[in-house]
């Protein structure tokens, strides 16, 4: 299966439900139905075994409804989003403690299919900046060292002492904690590839920050506030990046 591609499986007692809602999904080249079941235990086992990216669930079937299959999907840790089909508009899913991804009320049309999916695709874009966060803040182990070749040699340096990335035509001037400025003769992205840190951002075409130092970012002013050796410095920021921060969530913006 394609990597970007979103697979399903679908569970609904009525074979032409089932029929009619994958003839939809067709319309969708992104989804892949890889299983479907007209029984709810058949259906359990099919999401316990391949783990699908959505289940589109019946709730009124006779063996176990969908709000059983949808507790147990939930309550196992399994990925799966669930997407309510019900010929009934309110159902107190809730006081069970389920999280569906959205509820279709029958008979439902492509574009309710369509504003579902965006709901997949919208969360799973949130998952991968929170996971990006994740990375970030996991990373934060014990500096390493990096040798960067100067004017007068070679200077050793722990990565965590470098704060900030200045672009001086084909060389650059490292910023570091001590409040000393040491002239590099390598190009600003040259640098950035040698670090090979997820410490290190570009905010602009010719500015890189240590996140480590990040304390604020101001909106309205489009700038990075970093602190140290007890002195606070402003970097100008791109609007892409102040985006980027924001649906980032995790420094503080103003």
């Amino acid at each position: 299966m394609d990597l970007t591609t979103i697979s399903a499986i679908i569970i609904d007692d009525e074979p032409d439900a089932i029929n009619l809602l994958e003839m939809y999904l067709r319309q969708f080249p992104l989804i892949e139905v890889i299983g479907k079941a007209s029984q709810a235990q058949k259906g359990l086992e099919l999401v316990k075994k391949h783990a699908p990216e959505l289940v589109f669930l019946d709730i009124d079937m006779p063996d176990m409804n969908g709000l059983q299959v949808a507790d147990k999907i939930q309550s196992g840790n399994f990925y799966s989003e669930i997407v309510f089909t019900t010929a009934h508009q309110y159902y107190a899913y809730d006081a069970l403690g389920i999280e569906p991804l959205d509820f279709l009320t029958k008979p439902f049309c492509i574009n309710d299919l369509e504003i579902a999916i965006q709901k997949f695709n919208d969360k799973t874009q949130r998952k991968k900046l929170k996971q990006k966060a994740d990375k970030f803040i996991h990373s934060q182990t014990a500096a390493s060292t990096i040798k960067l070749p100067t004017v007068h040699g070679v200077l050793i340096l722990n990565i965590k002492d470098i704060v900030i990335l200045k672009s001086k035509g084909n060389y650059c001037n490292a910023h570091l904690q001590d409040g000393t400025i040491e002239l590099i003769t390598r190009n600003i992205s040259t640098v950035v590839d040698t670090l090979n840190s997820q410490s290190f951002f570009l905010i602009n075409r010719s500015t890189c920050i240590n996140l480590n130092y990040l304390k604020q970012i101001d909106r309205k002013n489009n700038k990075c506030i970093l602190g140290y050796n007890n002195q606070t410095i402003e970097q100008p920021i791109t609007r892409n990046h102040l985006n980027y921060f924001d649906k980032l969530n995790i420094f503080p913006v103003i």
